[in-house]
């Protein structure tokens, strides 16, 4: 299989997995569902960035009854295997079989410090129309430690044949669009004392996506976005004066974006940092900047 035809497979997949958890009550009531995938459906058909992996946080429910990462571990494995092997089974003709399915807590070996423990899932699946095809890349899903969210932030996403998850809103993917690329910045890991990934110049993309649907003058979209945004960052201890903390090595940020080839070349960079630009000065105006979180000795 050709790489571009595997990651065309994959998204399939990852459709009907979305399905098969919407379809099972408990995986429904326990997660919810963000990240790109979750944007793609919430602005419709503006599907310009692909996404090859299902997000999801803990439900604080969820999170309450399963507090052992190994129960909470075990829970997402075995029900998730009930869902896509009775979801898989309603096909007709049937297409996907369930072949494996791994639960692992991130990180692997002890609790997180900062009691942010996930968890990731590999699911390898059986594709009836390309029986005898070997090596069929598996698809990953990732469940992320709860964090408090703000009224709003949550809210049904109807998927089709009317199946319904309980997904973040565009006010909160924009929250922690912003949340998550000063995380990927020197300045947050020298705070934590954790190592440092690559730049986020994805979040930058997927922000300027929302700002095209919502106008900056738009007061009570971006106002909730700001307070979202304060939300997480609280949830993880990220600090943001303004401006200055999202242009921490600015030059570096925009050669990564401009050379990442997975990005759509739709938006420039330009469009991407004014739409960050403006979002900071409308927090700003909103008293939501600048603020700073402590960590707990």
């Amino acid at each position: 299989m050709k790489k571009s035809d595997g990651y065309l497979w994959k998204a399939e997949v990852l459709r009907f997995v979305l399905e098969a958890f919407a379809a099972h009550e408990s995986l429904r009531s326990a997660l919810i569902f963000k990240g790109a995938r979750i944007l793609n459906l919430r602005l419709g058909n503006d599907f310009q960035r692909e996404s090859f992996d299902l997000d999801s946080n803990l439900d604080i429910n969820c999170a309450v009854n399963h507090p052992q990462k190994e129960d909470c571990r075990g829970f997402l494995a075995r029900e998730s295997e009930l869902a896509l092997k009775k979801f898989f089974s309603q096909q007709d003709p049937v297409r996907f079989q369930l072949e494996s399915i791994k639960a692992e807590v991130k990180p692997p070996r002890d609790n997180h410090p900062f009691g942010w423990t996930g968890f990731s899932l590999t699911i390898r699946v059986i594709d009836n129309e390309l029986f005898g095809v070997r090596g069929l890349p598996s698809v990953e899903f990732q469940v992320a430690a709860y964090e408090r969210v703000g009224e709003g932030a949550v809210s049904d996403l109807q998927l089709r044949n009317g199946l319904i998850v309980r997904a973040q809103t565009l006010e909160r993917i924009a929250g922690e669009k912003m949340r998550a690329f000063l995380t990927s910045l020197p300045a947050y890991f020298a705070k934590v004392g954790c190592h440092q990934v690559g730049v986020r110049v994805k979040d930058l993309y997927d922000l300027a996506r929302i700002r095209r649907r919502f106008e900056i003058a738009d007061n009570a979209f971006w106002r909730t976005v700001g307070r979202e945004f304060r939300l997480a960052c609280e949830s993880r201890f990220v600090d943001c004066a303004g401006i200055e903390t999202f242009a921490e090595n600015l030059d570096m940020t925009r050669q990564i974006y401009e050379l990442d080839r997975n990005l759509p070349k739709d938006i420039p960079f330009k469009e991407a940092w004014d739409a960050v630009q403006a979002a900071v000065t409308r927090f700003t105006e909103f008293g939501i900047l600048p603020f700073t979180f402590e960590i707990p000795s």
